[in-house]
């Protein structure tokens, strides 16, 4: 797991979360996060529970809610100014050395909760990642935790890829949101949100019945990997146990959102997400920017549709491949109709 430099004093610190950066034009994003400089240091999958000098740093600064400044001390010279490192899950990174020492010197603020269940060698990680996030821990310093193997039962802790960490995190915390959600009462209407951010354009259509969800994606001519073919994963009744490996971690995030939305109305129903990705969006910055857009999405007021069909004939002419969106999985599919919903039916 890698830890950062502060930046210098008259330069702004980048926040701990980087949905706090939420709203902020790309520039101010990306570049937020290619200013610090990185450090590596490797460590044996098994070794969050004895970890050495940097590991330890590294779970102490895991389990602060806010940046912390970090003194390293690099194997060899970091050269600053090259090229930062963007990835479609993680935030951007910059310049990245091997680190030989690494000490706090700043005190970090940890949660109280958070001190409490790290020090809870007992407890599942998805149930301490439930508890947290019950007692307002955002998604990202979830992650750190988990990454940093602060997490789970003692002989089970594992150090985790960032990458990894944030899928699971998205993943634990949307099936935990599902089970609230499945057996409340479903929605009456096919509603139809949209909202866009740094040129990622958000369409979602969510429809009356038991849960499933489609969401598509695809990378318009002139963005940053040239025009795509249109990628897609689906679940239907249950969260998938296989990995949504079209889509990845956007789809996770994306469901998340959805499942926020409609265990906070004490609805049920099924989701449709489309993103198109422009040429604007020229640095991915993570997963992130996938949660907060869509969860503005889902603050917006909907518009109302009687069908599936007039919710698609509304958005389809907005899209990247509106014919693709008429036959894809979710308004094509069969569906299946439960049987207390038979006998609703029947006995009405």
């Amino acid at each position: 797991m890698a830890s950062a430099l502060s930046s210098a004093e008259d330069e702004p610190v980048a926040p701990a979360d980087p949905a706090e950066m939420f709203g902020q034009p790309l520039e101010v994003v990306a570049g937020r996060h290619v200013n610090l400089v990185r450090g590596r240091h490797e460590v044996g999958v098994k070794d969050a529970s004895r970890p050495d000098k940097v590991l330890q740093t590294t779970q102490e600064l895991a389990l602060a809610e806010r940046t912390v400044d970090v003194e390293m001390e690099f194997t060899n010279p970091i050269h600053i100014g090259s090229a930062p490192n963007f990835d479609s899950l993680s935030r951007p990174l910059g310049p990245t050395g091997e680190v030989r020492k690494a000490e706090l010197t700043s005190h970090p603020v940890i949660p109280r909760k958070v001190d409490s269940v790290a020090e809870e060698t007992d407890l599942l990680a998805s149930v301490a990642i439930s508890e947290l996030s019950e007692d307002g821990i955002g998604e990202a310093h979830l992650t750190r935790l988990l990454s940093a193997g602060i997490l789970g039962v003692e002989e089970k802790r594992r150090m985790v890829p960032t990458r990894w960490a944030i899928t699971a995190t998205d993943d634990m915390l949307g099936k935990q949101a599902w089970e609230r959600v499945r057996d409340l009462p479903s929605i009456d209407k096919v509603e139809v949100y949209e909202t866009t951010y740094l040129d990622n354009r958000f369409k979602v259509i969510l429809t009356p019945g038991a849960w499933a969800f489609h969401m598509l994606e695809c990378w318009m001519r002139g963005s940053l990997w040239g025009e795509s073919e249109l990628l897609g994963d689906h679940e239907e009744e249950k969260p998938r146990t296989s990995y949504a490996s079209r889509v990845t971690g956007a789809y996770y995030s994306a469901r998340l959102a959805v499942l926020e939305q409609l265990e906070a109305r004490g609805k049920r129903g099924a989701a449709l997400v489309w993103r198109d990705i422009g040429a604007g969006y020229w640095a991915p910055v993570g997963v992130w920017l996938i949660r907060e857009t869509m969860r503005e999405a889902m603050k917006q007021t909907p518009k109302l549709f009687d069908t599936l069909a007039e919710a698609v004939d509304f958005i389809a002419p907005t899209i990247s491949k509106p014919d693709d969106l008429r036959n894809c999985w979710f308004v094509t599919r069969t569906r299946q109709t439960r049987i207390d919903e038979w006998k609703i039916d029947c006995l009405a």
